[in-house]
């Protein structure tokens, strides 16, 4: 590695520059315009941009693909094929196998980003949430669109999940709204909008009886898939649990993380000790 000569000054004050993964380090600029790098934490300057060092406890990747060319937004895995899929900012969904390998060509529809995807129960088919609020049904052998795109958001739809039994998918999108649909694309129930703006998360329960949500607010709610929808609201912060059900609820632990996007799938072996 070469060094940074011992005289070049800095032709600009240090900034400590958030895009660096390394918090102590400094991005500076030399007199001939050629970016270096202080890194207070050892005590070196170098013209490489620091990398930090991985925790002893955290998992190593096994797998890292690369041939997005923009954001990839969500993934999901297939267990028959032993593959992945993904959907990104660059209008496509592909599918992997799980060293990396692309299988079949891209799956495009109208070049609009795809900001969410989930795999059917019976892993025949995916739906596909694009940043104009319409949802596509694919079929994951041959990569088709089924049918027309199902309308009924007008923002990005950012979150899909399959009930257990595959004949429901509930979206969430910016646009504020939870909608629930059944395999040909015919919404089933009223939207669902209780103001708190747009929805980041949806699941089923594994019974298929309830599904929960979450957004920018904080807060998880859940409903029921039956008539009377509202059941709790849990406050992830607080870890108040506020019941609007007459009949009871059941108990719910949530957590909050940080989720990170990027241009890469990343998958790590979860048996792996180290």
């Amino acid at each position: 590695m070469s060094k940074v000569p011992p005289d070049a000054k800095c032709s600009q004050p240090g900034i400590d520059y958030p895009h660096l993964p390394v918090p102590g380090c400094e991005w500076h600029i030399s007199p001939l315009g050629r970016s270096y790098f202080v890194n207070h934490n050892n005590r070196t300057t170098t013209w490489k941009k620091p990398t930090p060092e991985r925790p002893p406890e955290s998992l190593t990747p096994k797998y890292i693909i690369k041939d997005h060319s923009g954001f990839i937004w969500s993934v999901a895995c297939v267990s028959k094929s032993r593959s992945v899929i993904s959907a990104s900012q660059d209008g496509s969904i592909r599918q992997w196998t799980r060293h990396g390998k692309i299988i079949g060509q891209p799956w495009r529809s109208d070049g609009l980003p795809v900001m969410s995807i989930a795999v059917s129960p019976d892993e025949t088919m995916v739906v596909g949430g694009s940043w104009d609020g319409r949802i596509r049904l694919w079929n994951i052998k041959d990569g088709r669109i089924v049918g027309e795109p199902w309308e009924g958001h007008n923002s990005p739809a950012r979150c899909l999940d399959w009930s257990p039994n595959g004949q429901e998918i509930a979206s969430g999108s910016q646009d504020g709204t939870i909608r629930r649909w059944n395999r040909t694309g015919q919404q089933i129930a009223p939207p669902i909008e209780v103001g708190q703006g747009w929805w980041t998360t949806v699941k089923y329960s594994p019974q298929g009886d309830k599904f929960a949500a979450c957004g920018p607010d904080d807060i998880i709610r859940v409903w029921s898939t039956s008539p009377k929808l509202l059941t709790v609201d849990i406050d992830i912060y607080t870890n108040i649990t506020t019941c609007n059900n007459c009949d009871g609820c059941d108990e719910y632990q949530s957590s909050a993380s940080n989720i990170y996007i990027c241009k890469e799938s990343i998958f790590y072996d979860m048996h792996e000790g180290t």
